[in-house]
């Protein structure tokens, strides 16, 4: 005789009723685990004096043993009590747990799913993760607007370097050439006086006005490269103050470090350099960089210090929060080591490849002349 097996839509084929059993009671044990505490210990507690008074009436003891059994009992909910709210608090330390992660920083933590979670510390959990996704996406959000606000800033930067380079010291440069000529032609002792006075003031004004491209974007740094535009950095710096500024480091970086990364630490060295030397009171900065698997830039002065948490609140100028944004900007980090008294250590660690968009470059001109 035939028989035939018909499957219902969705429905799998059964092994034996072993498995069966053991998956309903897996279902049954995790629906138990999920009831609220308040149930929990209630139920417990009901089940253990039943059957207290049930084994009682049964043998029919006495009074003084009941009281024995009944004393016996209590113990035993006292300790299945004890029990139940031990593994019901449990996932209380997962959140624990995810909040200190959180707050050292790490904020792709969140709280793991627990079998034994009480329904209402399941839903904490749930709520903690759906925060910490927001925090996530906005944070991303406001690192992605502050990348374009500086490379916003950088193109800016490099429009006004080709403006003034191009336009403004060409025509200072023309001026020059112009006066050169009338005082060639002038037979004026009293006007040649005047000519050479107007000579000073426009070569005063033309040397300003290049010194000025070079600070805003130095084009040093997209021709000959990091190295040098940090030890012209270096040079200049201690000839506009009285400040000892030395860079130590390779004559030479490799040519696989990008524009992006050369950009960003070089505005880091310009903006620690520039700190220690208007804030800081600093007699000597070294600025020194290392090549290897990685670009490393350290900027060291003997100032005054500051408290990194409170610099940038108490000194809006510092650019503590730029400095980062474009160390992260390539991939890196930026550490802030100083204190009262104690000079300040800037620390930029990058990979040689940037590892977001490269900054718009300045455009090339048409005559050669950085709490």
């Amino acid at each position: 005789m035939t028989s035939s097996i018909v499957l219902r839509r969705g429905e799998m084929p059964t092994g034996d009723s072993r498995t069966n059993g053991q998956g309903n009671a897996s279902v049954l044990m995790g629906a138990v685990l999920r009831v609220p505490l308040v149930l929990k210990i209630a139920g417990a507690n009901a089940l253990i004096v039943a059957a207290t008074i049930i084994v009682a009436m049964a043998d029919g003891v006495a009074s003084g043993e009941l009281a024995a059994l009944l004393t016996v009992s209590l113990g035993l909910s006292l300790l299945v009590n004890a029990a139940l709210v031990f593994v019901a608090l449990r996932p209380l330390k997962d959140l624990e747990s995810t909040a200190r992660r959180v707050w050292q920083g790490e904020l792709d933590a969140r709280v793991p799913e627990s079998p034994v979670a009480d329904a209402g510390i399941q839903r904490v959990g749930h709520t903690l993760n759906i925060l910490l996704d927001g925090l996530n996406a906005d944070r991303a959000r406001l690192h992605t607007l502050t990348n374009q606000v500086i490379q916003a800033g950088d193109r800016e930067r490099a429009h006004i370097a080709r403006e003034l380079h191009d336009s403004t010291a060409q025509t200072l440069a023309a001026l020059l050439l112009e006066l050169s000529v009338l005082a060639a032609h002038n037979r004026d002792p009293h006007m040649a006086e005047r000519i050479e006075r107007i000579r000073a003031i426009v070569t005063d004004v033309l040397d300003e006005v290049r010194m000025l491209a070079h600070t805003v974007h130095p084009r040093v740094l997209d021709d000959l490269g990091l190295t040098a535009a940090l030890q012209l950095l270096a040079r200049e710096s201690s000839e506009r103050g009285s400040v000892t500024v030395v860079y130590e480091g390779p004559t030479k970086a490799p040519a696989e470090l990008d524009l992006a990364v050369r950009s960003a630490l070089y505005r880091v060295a310009q903006e620690a350099v520039g700190n220690a030397m208007k804030h800081a009171r600093a007699k000597s900065i070294s600025i020194r960089l290392q090549l290897g698997r990685e670009a490393r830039l350290e900027i060291v002065d003997d100032g005054v210090g500051f408290v990194p948490g409170e610099g940038e609140t108490r000194r809006p100028g510092m650019g503590l929060f730029t400095m980062q944004e474009r160390a992260a900007l390539v991939g890196g980090r930026l550490s802030i080591d100083s204190r009262a008294g104690g000079g300040t250590r800037v620390l930029a660690i990058v990979p040689l490849a940037a590892a977001s968009p490269e900054p718009i470059a300045a455009p090339a001109t048409k005559v050669s002349s950085s709490r």
